[in-house]
């Protein structure tokens, strides 16, 4: 799986220096080998780069095209050469990860995969770029190594977390932390426990993951202009991160029960653990139920079977999936929810098939959802698609009866409007598999 890694012998044909020497604002430098009509960016980020990225030559302009934007020259001459100064700061980013997720301490991580960028459109495929960090009297961390000062890698496909600052990172049971100070210490000590419980109960169904992954928890409770508050995090390979920002950041962490929160690193790390089963982040927009579906049942197995309180938590969530799939899919099929700009619907129609397909499988003397995901981990690294078609193919094999592959099939592609049985259906054998 490459992300990041020692730079090669033969150097890609684009360069971007990131200098972070000015508190607060970062210089970021695209120089490359040939000149260029255009820098091409896969998706346009709701008027971000237009209103942030202003290049210090003022001879540049943002263009719209299709689902992305390119930066050329006013004047339509070539160049080689563009720098931009950006503030460090927090900005939602519908379906991406922001460029910069401050801590409270004044360390901040840099998400590489937002600066990959494409020489021609359509910007399907970015151009591997290495990044160099300029960071005088920080710490910075990139590829498994920290280095002081300054660090050169080459960045390719997601990209990684840039982490800049001084904060140590901590050792844990299976992962490497580097957790914001700020952070209220009955969370903190929660988390502390509640992550390890997860990897653990993963890698002893899966076995241990072939590396240690790093866990990074941002917080900035400084105000918005916009007044937004959010809460964002993810998986990129080898990472999980979670950003908190906005108004009262640390209140809103406190207030009600932690279980989301459990839900949240339960989820992530079993992302971790399908992507190293994989050997790459699985990853289809318009089957996303796959993975980020896939990825909620194994958190709801895994939270389940902890105590009543989280059985009670995981019961409710399902329900409410239950009831947003319905009514999402009343609209449209599954496979069109990306494209209608409802992504959620694949996590929450994605928790009641798994979980139903978890049943069904331990109805007939399988592993469940735990032998469904090593068959489908195992055709995925050994070349199938990573899609439906294989997926239900494999269920059908280890005894998913003909009735729920069809009311799966239904759901995804369209069919007789039989949305609200078809996903009450799937729900009694989902909630049956929570109260094993």
């Amino acid at each position: 799986m490459a992300t990041t890694q020692q730079l090669p012998e033969t150097q890609p044909a684009m360069a971007l220096a990131i200098d972070m020497s000015s508190p607060g604002q970062a210089a970021i430098s695209y120089d490359l080998a040939s000149p260029v009509k255009a820098l091409h960016f896969p998706q346009e980020l709701g008027g971000y780069r237009l209103e942030r990225w202003q290049p210090v030559d003022h001879g540049f302009r943002w263009i719209e095209e299709g689902e992305g934007e390119r930066l050329e020259r006013s004047d339509g001459r070539r160049f080689k050469q563009v720098t931009f100064t950006l503030p460090v700061d927090y900005r939602f980013l519908p379906k991406s990860y922001a460029p910069f997720s401050p801590f409270s301490d004044g360390s901040t991580l840099i998400h590489s995969g937002q600066f990959h960028t494409c020489f021609s459109a359509p910007c399907d495929r970015t151009e591997p770029i290495t990044i160099s960090v300029e960071a005088p009297g920080k710490i910075i961390g990139v590829a498994g190594r920290r280095t002081p000062d300054h660090d050169t890698f080459q960045s390719d496909e997601e990209g990684t977390n840039i982490f800049i600052g001084t904060l140590a990172p901590v050792e844990a049971d299976g992962f490497i932390a580097i957790v914001d100070p700020g952070l209220p210490t009955s969370l903190r000590q929660h988390l502390d426990r509640s992550l390890p419980m997860s990897m653990m109960f993963f890698a002893k169904i899966y076995g241990p993951l072939s590396f240690k992954p790093e866990l990074y928890v941002s917080m900035d409770d400084t105000p918005e202009t916009t007044g937004r508050i959010s809460t964002q995090g993810g998986t990129l390979p080898n990472q999980i991160f979670i950003h908190f920002d906005g108004e009262n950041a640390k209140q809103r962490l406190t207030s009600g029960t932690p279980y989301w929160l459990d839900w949240f690193f339960a989820h992530e790390a079993a992302h971790l653990f399908q992507q190293d089963q994989v050997g790459s982040l699985p990853g289809d927009d318009d089957a996303g139920w796959l993975h980020e579906g896939g990825a909620d049942a194994m958190a709801a197995l895994a939270m389940a079977g902890r105590g009543e309180a989280e059985q009670a938590y995981v019961s409710d969530r399902e329900a409410k999936a239950e009831e947003a799939c319905s009514k999402g899919l009343a609209r449209y099929p599954l496979n069109k929810a990306t494209a209608e700009g409802n992504f959620d619907l694949h996590y929450q129609c994605g928790l009641v098939i798994w979980l139903a397909l978890d049943q069904e499988l331990r109805a007939v003397g399988h592993g469940g959802l735990n032998d469904l995901n090593r068959a489908f981990f195992t055709a995925a690294r050994t070349g199938s698609p990573w899609n439906e078609a294989v997926f239900l193919g494999i269920a059908r094999d280890l005894g998913a009866t003909d009735s729920t592959i069809s009311r799966v099939q239904r759901l995804s592609s369209g069919g007789p409007d039989t949305v609200a049985d078809d996903v009450a259906e799937l729900g009694l054998l989902a909630q049956q598999a929570l109260k094993k």
